[in-house]
């Protein structure tokens, strides 16, 4: 078996103009891999890393590039990644890891099963925006398929300062439904009713407490963002749906308990909303505190009718 005897590797990396792709890319030559990205949106021909080429429809050269890689990152939409597959496993060579970055896995993970892969596999899912860098965030990681490859390639996201959570693929579905499709559906939620309530953004600002700042921090940053990738979060994954359906009972809930409940019932349904945090309770009351701290001192001193501060 021709396994690279070094620590670095030749790695492809299919979907190298997206955001992840070129995150992944960077920091891969910055630890001296040498990396070949391939895009169907590339049109720089004078880069000699970059290939132009869609992998549903793979030409000679990206055959060529793939079949010589010690490792293929898959940077692309799950439908593509799917459909990419019998190509992929087809050209790896025997000792190439084959890695995914989507951010479900349980289909792929299924799809797998059903090919004839006999290579390392792993899927992970940077759960940060590229833009952040991976420094200090977490980064879950499903292996579909054991091997040296798949420990070295979670080594290097350790080393670029990521904190790696191994999980099944089931489990990662089912977790990023609640930390992902729930947080962004409670957020884009919250702007719909500020919406309908017709409110200024302006004054909201001017008079917001710090939970209600942060809430409009997090609405501005989600609902600015790329809303095939927000959608991709909703719609792909097979428990959102089970999530969203779980935030509107609870708001049925607190509705119900607000309008017919006593005050113990109040009392118990704010101690209810609290015990999914166990043990990190405390913990996360601290850094809510010290983001409140911190709000102060960034929060611009006033606002102009635009929402610039002046």
């Amino acid at each position: 078996m021709n396994v690279p005897a070094a620590s670095t590797r030749t790695v492809a990396l299919i979907g190298g103009s997206g955001d992840v792709g070129r995150m992944m890319a960077a920091r891969l030559r910055a630890d001296g891999n040498t990396v070949r990205t391939i895009d169907i949106r590339f049109t720089d021909r004078s880069d000699p890393d970059q290939v132009k080429g869609d992998v549903t429809d793979p030409s000679p050269e990206l055959r060529a590039v793939v079949h010589a890689a010690d490792a293929v990152i898959l940077a692309i939409p799950e439908s593509v990644a799917l459909e990419a597959i019998p190509f992929v496993v087809a050209e790896l060579p025997e000792h190439a890891l084959l890695v995914d970055t989507l951010s479900v896995k349980s289909r792929f993970d299924a799809a797998l099963r059903d090919s004839a892969l006999r290579n390392g596999a792993v899927g992970i899912n940077p759960m940060f925006a590229p833009s952040l860098g991976p420094e200090g965030r977490p980064v879950a990681a499903v292996t579909y398929r054991d091997s040296d490859e798949v420990e070295w390639f979670l080594s290097v996201l350790s080393g670029w300062g990521s904190s790696v959570v191994r999980l099944d693929a089931e489990h990662h579905d089912r977790l990023t439904a609640a930390t992902q499709a729930l947080t962004h559906a409670g957020v884009l939620a919250f702007g719909l009713a500020l919406a309908d309530l017709g409110v200024d953004g302006a004054e909201l600002t001017a008079v917001g407490t710090p939970p209600h700042l942060v809430s409009l921090a997090l609405l501005a940053r989600v609902g600015g963002g790329v809303p095939e990738v927000y959608r991709d979060i909703q719609a792909g994954n097979p428990f959102a749906g089970e999530a969203r359906r779980a935030l509107a009972a609870a708001l049925t809930t607190l509705t119900e308990t607000v309008e017919r409940g006593s005050e113990d019932d109040f009392a118990s349904l704010m101690s209810r909303s609290t015990s999914a945090l166990g043990d990190r309770s405390e913990p996360l009351a601290r850094l809510c505190a010290d983001l409140f701290t911190d709000l102060v001192r960034r929060q611009p001193q006033s606002w102009d009718r635009n929402g610039d501060s002046s």
